[in-house]
């Protein structure tokens, strides 16, 4: 394999290829992936100091770059691009200091996430979209820091301990914690190679946090024994995921309690002060119990993932619309919107399924356990029925499908769950009957080398 060679691929729905009534997600052929470590990074005060001096000193980069972007289109018809705002980072050196204290990398980082906000303000004007061009970051709004390489900062293990430590270029060294450790010992355990790290300011219940991630390469798969089964997923509202096998599942009550103390709380804010004590003290109370919710959803998440990966070869999911599903329908002033206030409650209901979590979630499991993983659309896949093929909007009553042709009933959930692992099956023999050709793996990023660099041997 080609030093340098990307070989995690989840196929996005824009780029997944097409086999018959499906399109392909995972197609399990990886041995080796990418994978993330994230963890809350408690650094000391003087520490936490520098980490906000550097995220300070990012956002002046980024709206210097942005500035002068914009000024260049203006003055001549054309911006400037990323290797040319690249090259100028040498520059700064006896002249911004300061900023480069911390190492080339974050510098780039910010460069780079500029870049890519221009390519995305280029490609909606393209499609005619809301163009939504990058706008200027005040620094209470910037709050993240990357390093694209394994330079600046490294990993290391104390001996008597067990417990890592992350020293930063231009930060020190901050201990970690042992949920971290224990994190970082899995995928180093299975040939992990630490290759990028982010640190995040966020905010909490209880102030700021930090928290770090930590992406490894070459971790290698962990494949599942085979069952010859093919699974699909229906997911819903009231039944968050049916699989064609006869299980509903939903997600955890706590999660929805959560949601519903702090909405009550949000309510109570009315009768309080802005700002004083009793304010703020509600505030951080609905930030802890909507914290909870999401922690609660995405381990919820995860757990149905590994079961449902675990239980066929092959997984079925539908191809939904998500943004457009929870699209508001307010309307506008002169066309407005009907039934606004149920569909608001429909979309808050739809977030909080976390229906696009649950999908890519199944999506990473499969790429480990060397499954395939399809997306198929979902239309009629609640009126059909898979016992004699009649399709009528009258076969479904809620809960309950009830084929007006033949009588086969069962539940209304996993009848469309069937009808989508059906058309998985059917893309999945097209996909084989064609060779199985894989997914395009993305070709490695060329890097520019010095002279005194030699080129890597030829694989």
């Amino acid at each position: 394999m080609p030093p340098g060679t990307i070989t995690r691929v989840i196929a996005s729905r824009e780029k997944a290829p097409k086999h018959g009534p499906g399109r392909l997600v995972v197609d399990g052929t990886d041995h080796v992936l990418h994978r993330k470590a994230q963890f809350a990074l408690h650094p000391g005060a003087a520490a936490e100091a520098r980490l906000l001096a550097l995220l300070a000193a990012l956002c002046e980069c980024y709206n210097a770059a942005l500035a002068e972007r914009r000024d260049a289109y203006r003055a001549t018809g054309r911006t400037v691009s990323l290797f040319e705002q690249y090259n100028q980072i040498k520059d700064l050196r006896g002249v911004r200091d300061d900023v480069l204290a911390w190492g080339i990398q974050p510098v780039r980082s910010a460069l780079k996430r500029l870049d890519e906000a221009m390519a995305a303000f280029f490609r909606r004007v393209r499609a005619g979209q809301v163009p939504g061009f990058p706008r200027f970051r005040s620094r209470s709004r910037f709050d993240t820091a990357c390093w694209d390489e394994p330079t600046s900062w490294k990993l290391g293990k104390d001996a008597e301990t067990g417990r890592w430590r992350l020293a930063v270029q231009g930060v020190g060294t901050v201990a970690l914690s042992k949920k971290a450790s224990r994190q970082l010992d899995r995928l180093v355990k299975r040939g992990g190679d630490p290759a990028t790290l982010t640190i995040t300011r966020r905010r909490a219940g209880t102030g700021w946090v930090w928290r770090a991630t930590v992406g490894f390469k070459n971790v290698t798969t962990q494949p599942l024994p085979g069952t010859g089964r093919v699974i699909g997923v229906d997911r819903g509202v009231a039944v968050t995921a049916a699989t064609s096998d006869g299980q509903l599942l939903r997600y955890p009550a706590q999660a929805q309690a959560a949601r519903d103390t702090a909405v009550l709380l949000g309510q109570s804010l009315a009768g309080k002060k802005r700002g004083s004590r009793a304010w703020r003290k509600t505030v951080r109370t609905i930030a802890r119990e909507r914290c909870k919710a999401a922690a609660i959803v995405d381990n919820w998440a995860r757990e149905t993932a590994k079961t449902i990966v675990a239980a066929a070869d092959v997984l079925v999911v539908e191809d939904l619309e998500l943004k457009n599903m929870t699209r508001s329908a307010k309307g506008t002033v002169d066309k407005p919107g009907r039934n606004v206030r149920a569909k608001a409650g429909l979309n808050r209901s739809l977030s909080g399924a976390a229906l696009g979590k649950l999908a890519t979630r199944v999506a990473v499991k499969a790429e480990e356990a060397g499954r395939t993983l399809w997306r198929v659309n979902p239309a009629y896949t609640s009126q059909d029925c898979p016992a004699c093929g009649h399709r009528r909007k009258g076969n479904r009553d809620r809960t309950v499908f009830r084929c007006l042709n033949c009588g086969h009933t069962t539940h209304a959930d996993v009848n469309a769950a069937v009808n989508i692992a059906a058309a998985g099956q059917q893309a999945h023999t097209v996909w084989q009957a064609a060779g199985a050709p894989p997914l395009a793996r993305p070709k490695p990023r060329l890097r520019r080398r010095t002279a005194d660099q030699p080129l890597p041997a030829a694989a």
